[in-house]
């Protein structure tokens, strides 16, 4: 028997997601922008799709843009932000970002761009005073996680949708690992735009979204057509959408539930290791961090043997973001947050999810 602790790398796929593919490959569908009707049948269960996905960070449906996943989503939050900010060319960002927004800015800063990157405290977390203060007139774009895909850590982004605001430059905010495990309401967080994940929700992987708020100086960077809203050229994946609108809108139902439980089973997981292994530290906060992760250092032991150990026993779990995965490679997070090399090499990260159980 398998136990799946590796939720932020991807959910498995939840029943709702399952049964709304199933439901789709039995109407057969059509094209969403044709005008017959298998093609506006296939539109309305977008539509109804994207009302899914809204509804679960409290955003308008038209606000709602389809990507294949969270790295279009991060690529286009940032290059669509630049393309419209022509004569901005300062970007701020932080040192424990997923690498979707560390690589497009790497690529920008060869291109001559300036970019901040502020680092964290120990447990991973951002100061908004040093962001606000980095912020100036030739600043494009603000793009940071509300969740740290890693250690977990939830930032504290309220006080900077303001700010930025105030000095012209647009805030992004990559919600792909908080979106359905903790509340998220663009509202609230008054930023312009948003990244969503399908597959840790539950979807299947292949499918994101992008949140972009009304009036936002914004631009895309795919042409082709006037799909989404003029925002994303190209046929929309219909399937994926379909079951990442049900997997979110499972997942909103029982958020409050399902938050306690999971964080409970974390609790219970977290002090019997604790009791276990001498030495054992937790990277990252004990409060203020999303109640499904825990980051593990287990001292003298690296990760990858135990990674490959646990696998051959049937426990699933990972080094880290898994984007990273395929290579061993010292995790840049750790490392941010002042971890010693040796250290970040014996780390692992659990995540829990729904599939969970005591």
């Amino acid at each position: 028997m398998s136990i799946y602790l590796d939720h932020n790398a991807g959910a498995p796929l939840r029943a709702e997601a399952a049964a709304a593919i199933s439901r789709l490959l039995q109407d057969a569908g059509g094209n969403p922008s044709s005008v017959h009707r298998a093609g506006q049948r296939s539109r309305r269960m977008l539509e109804v799709a994207r009302a899914q996905v809204a509804a679960i960070i409290r955003a308008e449906t038209r606000q709602v843009v389809f990507t294949s996943g969270g790295t279009e989503s991060n690529n286009l939050a940032i290059f669509g932000a630049i393309t419209a900010a022509s004569r901005r060319r300062k970007i701020i960002s932080s040192t424990i970002e997923h690498s979707s927004i560390l690589a497009p800015l790497v690529e920008l800063e060869r291109r001559g761009f300036e970019i901040v990157r502020v680092a964290p405290d120990s447990d991973g977390r951002i100061d908004p005073a040093r962001v606000i203060a980095a912020l100036d007139s030739e600043t494009a774009l603000v793009t940071l996680g509300l969740a740290n895909s890693e250690v977990g850590t939830i930032q504290n982004l309220a006080p900077l949708a303001s700010a930025c605001r105030e000095s012209g430059a647009l805030f992004h905010v990559d919600a792909a690992q908080a979106v359905g495990r903790i509340p998220v309401d663009v509202n609230a967080l008054a930023c312009d735009l948003m990244t969503l994940s399908g597959h840790k929700l539950g979807a299947p992987a292949g499918i994101g979204a992008l949140y972009i708020r009304d009036y936002a100086k914004f631009a895309p960077t795919i042409f082709g057509g006037p799909h989404e809203n003029g925002m994303r050229a190209g046929t929309p994946n219909l399937l994926g959408a379909v079951a990442f609108g049900a997997a979110a809108e499972a997942a909103m139902n029982v958020m409050s539930a399902e938050s306690d439980r999971i964080s409970s089973l974390a609790s219970s997981l977290l002090a019997r290791l604790r009791a276990a292994i001498s030495g054992l530290r937790l990277n990252g906060p004990l409060v203020g961090r999303l109640p499904n992760t825990i980051n593990l250092t287990f001292p003298g032991v690296f990760g990858e043997s135990m990674l490959i150990a646990l696998d051959l026993e049937g426990v699933e779990v990972s080094m880290g973001s898994a984007c990273a995965a395929g290579a061993v490679e010292l995790s840049h997070v750790l490392r941010a947050m002042g971890r010693s090399v040796a250290d970040a090499r014996s780390s692992l990260r659990i995540s829990l999810g729904w599939s969970n159980t005591v």
